[in-house]
């Protein structure tokens, strides 16, 4: 089990990747973000979120989002 500075270490981490993905003009959906805080907790590891992301994109998930 993390200890609570690591996790809040880990929350900092993925705050600073969603606001630089708003930085460039991107926006995080819900679920990512979801996972995201699953992994701050140590629930998830980096490497789940990235292939959840992959399998969403391929099933077209993020293209209604991009024509709107």
């Amino acid at each position: 089990m993390l200890e609570e500075r690591e996790i809040e270490e880990r929350r900092q981490a993925v705050a600073n990747a969603i606001t630089t993905q708003r930085l460039e003009g991107l926006e995080v959906d819900a679920q990512t973000c979801a996972e995201l805080e699953r992994v701050a907790r140590g629930e998830l590891e980096p490497a789940d979120v990235i292939e959840s992301v992959r399998r969403r994109i391929a099933a077209g998930e993020f293209r209604e989002s991009i024509a709107k």
